[in-house]
């Protein structure tokens, strides 16, 4: 009867028709890690019901050898469940339930379930500890300077490590379970007084209303089933919300006035809304004194362009080496290979991912010596081949590099899409198609719009003097400025 219906859906007082009907919903012979652990409290048949390897021990055993020390006697004077379980069980998080299926619930969410032979109530118990890794810095988003702390896969840790930065009552943490099989703890974050409230209500709404069957892979489900609700959504390559994987810059989001999601079982939280600068912007940026910081802004910002143009831009000299002065005449290609030029970029860029992925896929042993030497290996043979030229290895590694800037992964992708975009439309078309590619783009970010219905593009759309230059030059104390 496995994941069935309770016919008897009330605790009675027999212990034993309690186990029996609680063993229907868990058979031992496909339930290993549920143990059912009898034993006697002062002469009364008792017992304890968990999910083993989800349990806190220490506390489990404080408990029983605390029960287990009870005399006849002083059970006796108990007039029912209630009045045990305040008088002899050391624990603050407790309560009573008779219903089966609640009863189940709770078990499943690595609670401790308590039977005691004529009490017609279970006690629940929440002595869960879930295993989980230590909190350390995530190893994508690392600073130079500042905490070296990360989210974690136990959402409540991730909530403690934002209200120790946070000691304020205007942060509010709302709980929704997810999935009707996996019932996924989900948390919506915000801070009361400073996020939008319409937002907020439509997020809230979507979230009770969420009828699917699990999250499992639980962030990109999540996001899909709130936001990419369209195929306009789905193709669109540029990220509404933005992953963070720091608490501090999880909580300077928060204090700005955004929403965050949390996701229990996964390391990082989505939060929104978001538009193009927020995704460009560091936590370096405030770690760092600001001219320190203005210079890491605009390092950042040109290699994004670099990273979208500096192919594209490469391809179109070949095709017009007439228009090109003298002083960049070294852009132009001495030797012959088999494949055209611009065939040979888009081999590389899928190359480069392919390479990414062996290397993520590889043992952390040899990844690196992997990425190198078969970087190294293939585009030396390639060229040695006649299949690639070698200015196509040096332009497609810088844009590369830049494209690792960003430390937000999908707007990397965006701006690779719009780099490929641009290396085939200028293929084809010539310089006609490379000022096609460029306004197709720019029109998609300008009709772009973020969650709350703003422009994807501010401070440029509609034109902000003190965000465009928030954008390049940190003139603010800090992020909260």
């Amino acid at each position: 009867m496995l994941g069935g219906i309770f016919l008897h859906n009330t605790v009675s007082s027999s212990i034993s028709e309690n186990i029996r009907i609680f063993r229907e919903y868990f058979p031992k012979n496909l339930t290993a890690d549920i143990v059912f652990d009898e034993f006697s409290i002062g002469g009364k048949k008792a017992c304890f019901c968990f999910v083993n390897g989800s349990s806190n021990t220490e506390v489990m055993v404080k408990i029983q050898m605390t029960l287990l020390s009870l005399t006849k006697d002083e059970v006796s004077h108990d007039k029912d469940m209630q009045d045990f379980m305040a008088r002899h069980i050391p624990l603050n998080d407790k309560k009573l339930e008779r219903d089966f299926t609640k009863l189940s619930t709770a078990l499943l969410w690595a609670m401790s379930i308590l039977f005691i032979d004529g009490f017609d109530s279970a006690v629940i118990l929440d002595t869960k500890r879930y295993p989980s890794r230590s909190i350390e810095e995530p190893e994508k988003n690392k600073t130079m300077r500042g905490p070296r702390d990360g989210f974690c896969e136990n959402v409540f840790f991730n909530t403690a490590l934002i209200r120790r930065r946070i000691k304020s009552t205007s942060l509010a943490f709302e709980s929704f379970d997810i999935g009707y099989e996996t019932k996924t703890r989900v948390i919506l974050a915000y801070m009361s007084d400073k996020c939008d409230k319409t937002l907020l209500e439509k997020i809230r709404k979507k979230l009770g209303n969420m009828n699917i069957a699990s999250l499992t892979l639980s962030q990109q489900t999540l996001t899909d089933n709130l936001f990419n609700t369209s195929i306009t959504k789905i193709l669109n390559p540029f990220p509404k919300v933005r992953y963070v994987e720091r608490p501090d810059t999880a909580a300077s989001m928060l204090v700005e006035g955004k929403i965050g999601i949390l996701c229990d079982t996964t390391p990082s939280a989505i939060f929104l809304p978001v538009n193009l600068y927020d995704m460009i912007e560091e936590t370096d940026d405030y770690y760092f004194p600001p001219l320190t910081a203005s210079y890491l802004r605009i390092l950042r910002v040109a290699m994004l362009f670099v990273s979208v143009f500096l192919s594209p831009l490469w391809l179109l000299a070949l095709e017009y080496p007439e228009a090109l002065p003298r002083s960049l005449e070294f852009l132009l290609v001495d030797s012959k290979a088999f494949i055209p030029v611009w065939l040979q970029l888009i081999i590389v860029e899928v190359m480069m991912d392919a390479l990414k992925i062996a290397s993520l896929n590889t043992p952390n042993t040899i990844s690196n010596s992997l990425s190198v030497v078969s970087g190294l290996l293939l585009s030396d043979f390639a060229i040695t081949a006649g299949w690639l030229v070698p200015q196509t290895i040096l332009y497609s590694a810088i844009s590369s590099i830049a494209n690792f800037i960003p430390t937000n992964y999908e707007l990397s992708y965006a701006f690779k899409f719009w780099r490929m975009a641009l290396i085939a439309f200028s293929a084809i078309f010539g310089l006609k198609g490379f000022f096609m590619g460029v306004a197709l783009f720019i029109i998609i970010l300008i009709l772009n719009k973020t969650e709350d219905n703003r422009s994807y593009l501010y401070p440029f759309v509609p034109k902000d003097k003190r965000g465009i230059l928030k954008l390049f030059i940190r003139t603010e104390k800090g992020k909260e400025q």
